[in-house]
């Protein structure tokens, strides 16, 4: 039987794990899954046929490459820092690899040396990386196809709470790790992007005052603010010359008001260390109008319940982004009843050859959960990955090295397949 090895059985590996096990005796398949306990590993596995739940201790090296020397392909679900010394085995046992994260300068570092191996090391095949890019990628070159010019392109996307079950003052809840919310916007790089043939880049400490409203049908408005480095991906989707380029992240307001209150309250720092003169500054910024400016970004803070965790549990943690996490847990975490939703809008400026005749074509996907377990994030991070996969496994990829899901004999495979389990996206031209 080939061999499977998914090393993290995190909040998003639901629905990878699922998909492989149903496809798993056709296929001959059999999926190891490994995370920090057996027990961890179970709770995804359930003792399926084709299946075994193993521990895994990713910083013992030489037990590492012992469980990586016995797959066929490696699907990393650990955090991206991670999926550099998994490459690096990858490389070394000639393994195959599949991660759902962004390239790193060091994961591209591997391209020539995969290639040469003849390995495919498929990067950004998630959700956002992953769908975007690859329904994106799907109108850009169908427009290119009907011999349109391009002018501008906005992509939006978002892993929020459905609204049956939204019902705290933030309009959110977890449906993926926690850790990357509360860091949000402290990547790698610069955020950029261009607008209207102008270059604009800001620091992070001003990213959730920079927003836009974005309205989906039946869904109501979104506020998105910027995510990463837009600019990279000129060159990736083919699109240079253009005057617009912007990719977004999605929340419902009044979040990026409260979010870039709890930025100047230092609590998205994960660089100080928490002492009492941080619990003093704290104090005197909920005084300052320029921090909070009314009575909701003050009720937004308070109902997250980090001031009292600042104060009764300061010394438990070590910086203030790890406090700011536990309270988060404990206050934004999806009941099992709950639904959560993921959004996705694409929106794409062409014209004819002349120029003239300017029109947007908009794109725009949302898909629901169904419990706090099977979640849409799950299901839209994991199954791309797990599509990918089993072509990776089958030889429909032929392209080699460190790869993202870009061009059409990938992603037309995958967006077909997705049809079949609801991830369709609406398209309008205005």
């Amino acid at each position: 039987m080939r061999q499977i090895l998914i090393l993290g059985a995190g909040k998003s590996s639901v629905a990878l794990i699922d998909y492989l096990i149903e496809k798993s005796a056709a296929e001959q398949w059999l999926i190891t899954v490994a995370d920090m306990t057996a027990e961890l590993a179970l709770q995804k596995t359930k003792n399926r046929p084709n299946t075994q739940a193993i521990s895994f201790d990713f910083y013992n090296e030489e037990s590492r490459k012992k469980i990586i020397s016995g797959a066929d392909i490696v699907v990393s679900m650990l955090p991206a820092l991670m999926h550099v010394p998994v490459a690096e085995d990858c490389l070394l046992l000639k393994k195959h690899l599949v991660t759902p994260s962004y390239i790193s300068e060091a994961m591209r570092s591997f391209d020539a040396q995969a290639t040469k191996k003849g390995l495919v090391f498929m990067n950004e095949i998630g959700l956002d990386p992953g769908i975007d890019h690859m329904s994106a990628m799907q109108m850009i070159d169908n427009l290119k196809e009907e011999g349109k010019t391009i002018l501008g392109f906005k992509s939006h996307c978002g892993g929020l709470v459905a609204p049956e079950s939204d019902d705290n003052l933030w309009h959110y809840k977890f449906s993926w790790n926690p850790r990357n919310v509360v860091l949000a916007g402290q990547g790698e790089g610069e955020i950029q992007w261009l607008e209207n043939g102008k270059k604009k880049v800001i620091s992070y400490e001003v990213l959730f005052t920079h927003t836009e409203e974005v309205k989906v049908k039946g869904f109501g408005k979104f506020e998105s603010y910027p995510n990463r480095d837009s600019l990279k991906y000129i060159s990736e989707y083919g699109l240079k010359g253009i005057k617009t380029m912007y990719r977004g992240t999605l929340r419902r307001a009044p979040f990026c008001k409260g979010w870039n209150a709890l930025v100047q309250l230092g609590f998205t720092n994960r660089k100080e260390r928490l002492t009492h003169k941080f619990q003093e500054e704290v104090t005197a910024l909920m005084k300052s109008k320029e921090v909070i400016p009314d009575k909701q970004t003050e009720k937004l803070v308070l109902s997250t319940s980090v001031i009292p965790a600042l104060f009764l549990h300061h010394d438990k943690w070590v910086v203030p982004a790890d406090l700011l996490q536990y309270a988060l847990e404990h206050t934004w975490t999806l009941l099992p009843h709950d639904r959560d939703m993921v959004v996705m809008v694409h929106q794409i400026e062409f014209a004819g050859k002349s120029g003239r005749g300017k029109k947007i074509l908009e794109s725009s996907m949302v898909c629901i959960g169904t419990d706090a377990e099977h979640t849409a994030m799950a299901k839209t991070v994991g199954l791309p990955v797990a599509m990918v996969t089993r072509m990776i496994l089958n030889g429909e990829i032929k392209r080699k090295g460190v790869l993202m899901p870009v061009y059409p004999e990938i992603y037309t495979a995958v967006l077909t397949e997705l049809k079949e389990y609801g991830i369709e996206f609406k398209e309008k031209v205005y």
